[in-house]
């Protein structure tokens, strides 16, 4: 069976087993809990009785009734990108075609509606925003089903970057909600590898490199393993590395800045390339400690002025 067919089994399911549940809740409501207009019901998440051809009903909830799920997998960096743009006109043009999932809360809006928690469909939520409404499934689920579901309709996904992935797994392995064995097995990740990015907690959180790692989509997980290994051996070492590169060199972030602190532990200093497409020309920086060389294919027009320095900062080759 493939991963896509394995997906739609699963939406499949959380509908039929919602439907029973739903069914069920309608014969203990009392009438008077039931709002004239189907659609009001369903913002205020109160479920009609619905031809036996429904299944089952799609919520549409405004955006302040729906909260982020607090083991999600995307990090807010990943969330401003050309898919995300092109999803929104997507569903700005036809509408929202695939539901998300989401959990009742106990919680309510000032003015009484029902608030969720977003399962599944972070990127379809922040896209729909335009259009008023997202619509998803609701589905009864505790904190460890929860996270099962969202790495099961995820498991099809390669846009969900390893260090991103990382980031994610770190709540759950630290509230207990699924062992490492079991998130290891759900994500696709070889036990010995998931393990060896699990011994880099230590120094991403003693060496605060969270205030540098802020981009997902520039970080390379392998770069933060080598930093946990190389923090193992040598704390003090690593401290004091990350210090003098914060200092020296304070525009130096996310993947640059973890090669600068290897480099500078290792007592190597590799050659930092940068090409950028200018306005008529193209731009290579090349870095090799404090040595910086630019080399132009085609004359730079003075619009590219900022463009220039702008890749000079990304080599770390501006004071």
């Amino acid at each position: 069976m493939s991963k896509k067919t394995s997906h739609m089994l699963g939406l499949l399911e959380v509908i039929k087993s919602d439907d029973e549940q739903n069914a069920n809740q309608q014969k203990s409501e009392p009438d008077s809990k039931k709002t004239v207009n189907p659609a009001v019901n369903l913002a205020m998440g109160v479920h009609e009785k619905r031809p036996k051809t429904i299944k089952e009903p799609v919520l549409q909830l405004e955006h302040d009734q729906v909260k982020i799920f607090k083991y999600h997998d995307r990090h807010n960096s990943s969330l401003d990108t050309e898919r995300v743009a092109q999803l929104r006109k997507s569903i700005e043009a036809d509408g929202q075609h695939i539901p998300g999932v989401v959990r009742r809360t106990n919680e309510t809006t000032k003015d009484g509606r029902i608030i969720y928690e977003l399962i599944v469909g972070r990127l379809r939520f922040e896209a729909s925003r335009t259009v008023g409404f997202f619509k998803a499934f609701i589905k009864t689920l505790n904190d460890a089903e929860a996270a099962k579901l969202m790495f099961s309709e995820n498991e099809d996904r390669n846009d969900i970057l390893p260090f991103e992935r990382w980031l994610s797994i770190l709540p759950l392995v630290d509230d207990k909600v699924l062992t490492g064995k079991e998130i290891a097995e759900m994500i696709g990740w070889d036990a010995g590898n998931f393990a060896r990015t699990m011994k880099a907690r230590d120094a991403y959180d003693a060496l605060g490199l969270a205030e540098k790692l802020v981009d997902v989509t520039k970080v390379k997980l392998n770069q933060l393993v080598r930093i946990g290994s190389l923090y193992k051996e040598d704390p003090q070492a690593l401290s004091d590395a990350v210090e003098m590169i914060k200092a020296n060199y304070p525009d130096r972030k996310n993947n640059l800045f973890l090669k600068s602190v290897i480099s500078s532990v290792e007592g190597e200093e590799k050659p930092i390339n940068k090409t950028t497409i200018l306005n008529g020309s193209k731009l290579k920086v090349k870095r090799i400690g404090d040595k910086v060389t630019m080399t132009f294919e085609g004359l730079p027009r003075e619009s590219s002025t900022d463009d220039i320095i702008a890749a000079l900062k990304d080599v770390g080759g501006l004071m």
